[in-house]
């Protein structure tokens, strides 16, 4: 099915492009809906579209050869990803699933190239996008290399913990609870590690299991963790 001019508008990355512009892209845009833990796409397999998230949150991810798993990113309504392989035609990156119900706008890789040559105000929308992404990888790598675990856990814990370990207060995404395998996976250690650093956490005031979950209790403490 193909979208609608004024459907791809209220994105956020089509909105700053004129209607002429969405109306040469909304005839090639597939509408795909997936399932919580459905696969979108696979690392490693060959590039066939670039997608955009019309509602709902998926969930970037690599896997290293032992089966490690390192989240890249989750994304929300309006955002884009597979940019990379659908410019240099190499296999996708990192595999996506969905988190939650998912509709995305799927555009394919040799067509999206087109409309980039066409169009470029898409190529320019691109470009700030794979700039700001370039930023954000490089802040994560910066955060891996340089930082304990310890340290790590507790920014994790300071940007996704209000009352309760979970609750993710950004409006595209719905709020959840993480399992330690999957905080493990976002910060880059192991589940053993986080439940060992959480227990020393608790042990130091800063934390406190309520029914079943990890409430903040010294967030002065934990942003002190969070510096070192």
């Amino acid at each position: 099915m193909a979208a609608a001019v004024q459907t791809l508008s209220k994105l956020s990355f089509f909105s700053p492009l004129e209607n002429d512009v969405l109306s040469d892209m909304a005839p090639h845009i597939e509408e795909r809906s997936f399932s919580p833990s459905q696969m979108v796409i696979l690392e490693g397999e060959p590039c066939r579209a670039v997608y955009f998230v019309v509602q709902g949150v998926v969930r970037i991810h690599r896997l290293s050869p032992e089966g490690r798993e390192q989240v890249l990113a989750y994304l929300g309504p309006g955002e884009p990803f597979n940019l990379v392989p659908a410019l240099d035609g190499r296999p996708n990156l990192a595999t996506v699933d969905a988190v939650t119900d998912t509709t995305l706008y799927s555009i394919p890789c040799e067509r999206f190239r087109r409309i980039m040559r066409d169009h470029p105000e898409v190529a320019l929308a691109v470009t700030e996008r794979l700039a700001a992404e370039v930023r954000r990888l490089s802040d994560m790598v910066e955060d891996l290399a340089l930082h304990t675990v310890r340290t790590r856990l507790a920014r994790f814990l300071l940007a996704h913990a209000s009352t309760e370990l979970g609750e993710i207060a950004d409006g595209t995404k719905p709020s959840r609870r993480w399992t330690q395998e999957e905080i493990a996976a976002h910060i880059g250690t192991v589940r053993d590690v986080v439940g060992r650093t959480l227990r020393i956490f608790a042990n130091d005031g800063l934390v406190r299991r309520e029914r079943g979950r990890l409430v903040v209790v010294d967030q002065a403490g934990l942003e002190r963790e969070a510096m070192r």
